[in-house]
């Protein structure tokens, strides 16, 4: 009995070190699989974010050129520009300054590796511009990083321009007058206000004010024939 528990004590035990042995095996494996996935996903990080960060750079730069070759002085026209280069939905014009500010959230996407296969990784950035003209001395601008919550008003006059644009293209050539926009436009009254509806030759212009309490953003959308296009301005005027 005695050389049989010798042997059942001995077996046990080495199937306990074969156990233990296994499962420092897998732990380290997991370990080292989890350290370098971590850091394989923070260089894609890294790397898209200084991807967005050349591209909103190039952005600022590109739009200060643009002003600076504009030939109008009309706040509307270079509300438009601005808007062309940067796609902010929110445009604001501080007459007694001289100085438009523009915010717009943008967002880069990167490869990233999970234990149950590869996702996507977002980075957001909400982010303000600002232009001013110095007479005479062409276009200064600036590009801050602001937080995420402050560009929830920007992204949903966006998304409300966009909701005004398609339904003034979807209105049949018969109904592209006021009370067709009003009646078009009608379930989102909560957030769209029409200003005008304007006419030349086939050319119809709707001004709406698109709200998100407490910003306010006037967008004119142009309808000729099938073409449709939208740009924000800082008079709702047709």
């Amino acid at each position: 009995m005695t050389r049989l528990e010798r042997a059942m004590t001995t077996g046990c035990l080495t199937v306990l070190v074969v156990l233990i042995f296994v499962l420092s095996t897998v732990l380290g494996a997991l370990w080292y699989w989890s350290w370098h996935t971590d850091k394989v996903n923070a260089e894609h990080r890294q790397q898209a974010l200084s991807t967005l960060d050349h591209q909103l750079r190039r952005t600022k730069n590109e739009t200060t050129h643009a002003l600076g070759d504009e030939g109008s002085a009309d706040p509307d026209a270079l509300t438009a520009v601005i808007h062309q280069h940067t796609g902010a939905p929110v445009i604001s014009y501080d007459a007694s300054r001289h100085t438009f500010r523009a915010r717009v959230l943008k967002r880069v996407e990167y490869e990233s590796r999970t234990l149950f296969g590869i996702s996507q990784g977002v980075i957001n950035r909400c982010l303000a511009y600002t232009y001013t003209s110095a007479k005479g001395h062409g276009w200064t601008s600036t590009m801050s990083v602001s937080k995420y919550d402050t560009c929830g008003p920007s992204a949903s006059i966006g998304s409300g321009a966009r909701i005004a644009t398609q339904r003034v293209a979807a209105l049949e050539a018969s109904e592209l007058n006021r009370s067709g926009v009003l009646r078009a436009l009608a379930p989102y009254r909560r957030f769209l206000t029409v200003s005008a509806v304007t006419s030349t030759g086939s050319t119809v212009r709707v001004s709406v004010v698109v709200s998100e309490e407490p910003t306010r953003q006037c967008y004119r959308i142009t309808r000729d024939g099938s073409q449709v296009s939208s740009i924000p301005a800082q008079t709702c005027q047709g």
